[in-house]
């Protein structure tokens, strides 16, 4: 005990103890011993972003990429929006969605897989393995599988399992349900339901990528299985939410028609239909769906420019390459040519950075474009625009080029006392640089001079109010000077506080969630800023008055509406802004149609009329319907009107051909400047008919004499 009281044993004993815990963890890091003694079972042939694998009684999770083995009793495991597909010895394949953990083991015959949580499908090859079979493991539940393809969705609360190919024998509390081709099995709380689905699901399909270069997308749900006799029994609604377990829905609409279209912005999302089991009378729900909406911008180069010109006396200049990068895309390659068509390559190079140099292009005239190249499958190639530049000797040298600050720029005083740089372009004709300041154009008076080698220069000390003027000379080796222009630029007491977004006086449209973003330019220095927001011009009673970090804040409110905003500074001296106004204003989507349904046939010959109709839509004022006949060349329109109802019959059918027709609505609302408007149009397409008319047979033939 005695010991413990002296420091120097125990400040002694707790180095030893971190050196030895130091030493244990380098070599879980560095050392895998284990990891030779477990036989390969499989490869990665496939992955996507973030994919991890933990090695038997390791605790440290690997990224892995593509090519990688695979051990005996490895676990798998994939971050958001990652996926994988490993590819067994026996030619089994496992595509593993993202947010999901599978841990494999193969020591005996059979293929084990222990499914923590998430979504894989496995497929078999039938024959391929003999006596094979794989156990699937979620829990309390097993999923025995010989041959075909399987799905395995699982959550908290409940595990689905589909059947595409073969079949599979459930156990689940001692009792044994055998899956067919295209049946679904779901296990929850209540039970094990084992169904065929009444309905499947079409589009998107499973796993989908939606490429965005706006960052929302409207997307079109559709399903088969449709008719009226199942529709009115069943009662489907569809389900999309950000989670698997469907916790928490974003969409829960009852559908109308086999398709319905709803607006999504960048994310992954998970759909199902819902629907009661016309049989049974309980409730049924089809295999899950992911799909992602994946932003996707043009790919830009953004130097050289089109058209620059790289001059150079002595050493060849370097030509940098730099494009905006695209999180889609793994690698990028750039082509230079002697001609537009690309037929004379000069130089090809790959590389996954957001730039590559070049310093060894010869003098003349080249063009250039830049390729994207992803490992996301059905995910094509993206091109740049061809630029052409040009490397030309100089005869004489030319004067530095000025950059920073441009010509004119207005720069406040207090930004001049913490960083004032100035640039110009690098020219390795010149040995050094001689910078200069003057408040003449003339250069009179020199306010200060400095000689440097680099060509960027920051000025230490801060500026008075005033007008500027700065040049550079470039110094040759033998002390040849050539002076650049002088640009001039004014310092200014303070930076005025400027909004930027929404402007003045306008209209916002907002969606469900009611946001309007609030934009402004950020001052120089300042990180934070009071944001108010008003219904009164005066600012008596503010809706919000919150300092936030940045140069933006997202404004909710439940209402509508025309709202005051303005945005003070609040670092140092207070600069507030001018008060501008906005209104806030519904996003009026159009009407879901209803009858004719899409495609749908209508005989003529069984009525004189054609009812139209659609889902009423709260705020709205009326409603415009348009009828197109599209059997020709050109569209002709058969009708346009104006319609207070959520219904309309036709009668003058004398107006309709035999042919295919279209027929659209759109909301028609009131605006906050009362003025009525005209939301887009939901269309879909039908086809009217009518029967083949035979010729008359006359079964009495004969002739009636008259007298």
């Amino acid at each position: 005990m005695r010991l413990l009281n002296d420091t120097k044993f125990v400040v002694t004993g707790l180095l030893l103890l971190i050196l030895l815990l130091s030493f244990l963890l380098y070599r879980n890091l560095n050392i895998r011993a284990y990891d030779s003694s477990e036989p390969t079972i499989g490869v990665i042939t496939f992955k996507n972003k973030t994919v991890l694998r933990k090695y038997n009684d390791a605790v440290v999770w690997d990224l892995i990429d593509s090519k990688t083995e695979v051990k005996n009793r490895d676990t798998i495991r994939t971050e958001g929006l990652s996926d994988a597909i490993l590819t067994l010895n026996d030619g089994t394949k496992i595509n593993i969605s993202e947010n999901s953990m599978i841990l494999l083991d193969l020591s005996d015959k059979n293929i084990n897989i222990n499914f923590a949580y998430g979504s894989f499908e496995a497929a078999r090859i039938a024959g391929s393995s003999g006596d094979v079979k794989m156990n699937i493991t979620a829990g309390d539940k097993t999923v025995e599988v010989k041959s075909g393809d399987v799905k395995l969705d699982k959550t908290r609360a409940e595990l689905n399992i589909k059947v595409d190919q073969g079949e599979a024998k459930l156990t689940s509390n001692g009792k044994e349900e055998t899956i067919g081709k295209d049946q679904v099995a779901n296990v929850s709380e209540a039970g094990v339901k084992v169904a065929k689905q009444l309905f499947r699901l079409v589009y998107p399909e499973d796993r989908k990528n939606i490429l965005s270069e706006s960052g929302t997308e409207r997307v079109t749900f559709s399903i088969s299985g449709w008719n009226s006799d199942s529709v009115k029994r069943s009662s489907p609604i569809l389900e999309v939410s950000l989670f698997p377990d469907f916790s928490k829905s974003l969409v829960k609409e009852k559908l109308t028609s086999a398709s319905i279209t709803k607006k999504f912005e960048v994310g992954s999302y998970y759909w199902r239909v819902s629907y009661i089991e016309p049989n049974k009378q309980s409730k049924a729900v089809t295999e899950i769906f992911q799909f992602r909406i994946l932003n996707n911008p043009s790919l830009k180069l953004l130097s050289p420019k089109n058209g620059e010109i790289f001059n150079y006396s002595s050493e060849i200049p370097v030509v940098r390459f730099v494009w905006n990068v695209l999180d889609l895309y793994s690698s990028y390659t750039v082509q230079i040519a002697r001609d537009s068509s690309f037929t004379d390559i000069v130089s090809l190079k790959q590389t996954q950075n957001q730039s590559l140099a070049f310093d060894s292009l010869k003098e003349g005239t080249y063009f250039a474009k830049i390729k994207a190249k992803s490992n996301l499958p059905g995910l094509e190639e993206r091109t740049t625009s061809v630029v052409s530049f040009q490397i030309q000797k100089k005869t004489n040298s030319s004067p530095p080029e000025l950059l920073e600050p441009n010509k004119g720029k207005v720069i406040a005083e207090e930004q001049t006392k913490s960083q004032l740089f100035f640039s110009w372009k690098d020219d390795k004709d010149f040995d050094s640089f001689q910078w200069e300041l003057s408040q003449d154009s003339n250069f009179s008076t020199i306010l200060r001079s400095e000689k440097i080698k680099n060509n960027f220069y920051k000025l230490n000390v801060g500026l008075k109010v005033g007008n500027y003027f700065w040049r550079v000379k470039g110094i040759t080796n033998d002390g040849n000077r050539f002076e650049s222009k002088s640009f001039p630029f004014t310092v200014i007491a303070k930076e005025e506080m400027e909004l930027i977004a929404p402007n003045q006086g306008a209209e916002v449209e907002v969606d469900e969630r009611n946001i309007v973003i609030l934009k402004w330019k950020k001052l120089t220095g300042k990180t934070n800023y009071e944001v108010e927001v008003s219904k009164q011009a005066d600012f008596q009673t503010n809706l919000v008055k919150e300092t936030v970090t940045g140069n933006y804040f997202e404004f909710k409110s439940k209402d509508y509406g025309r709202f005051y905003w303005r945005v003070k500074a609040v670092d140092g001296e207070l600069t507030t802004s001018v008060t501008r106004n906005f209104q806030m204003v519904a996003n009026v989507e159009p009407p879901s149609l209803v009858s004719p349904s899409r495609n749908e046939t209508i005989d003529l010959f069984t009525k004189n009329y054609i009812s139209f109709s659609w889902k009423p839509e709260d705020k709205i004022q009326a409603y415009r319907l348009k009828l197109f006949d599209v059997s020709g060349i050109r569209e002709k329109m058969i009708l346009n009107e104006r319609i207070v109802s959520n219904k309309f019959q036709m009668n003058e059918i004398q107006k309709l051909n035999v042919g295919r027709f279209r027929w659209e609505v759109s909301s028609l609302y009131k605006g906050l400047d009362g003025v009525e408007r005209e939301s887009p149009a939901n269309k879909q397409d039908f086809f009217v008919s009518v029967p083949e008319l035979k010729v008359p047979k006359i079964l009495t033939p004969g002739t009636i004499y008259v007298e």
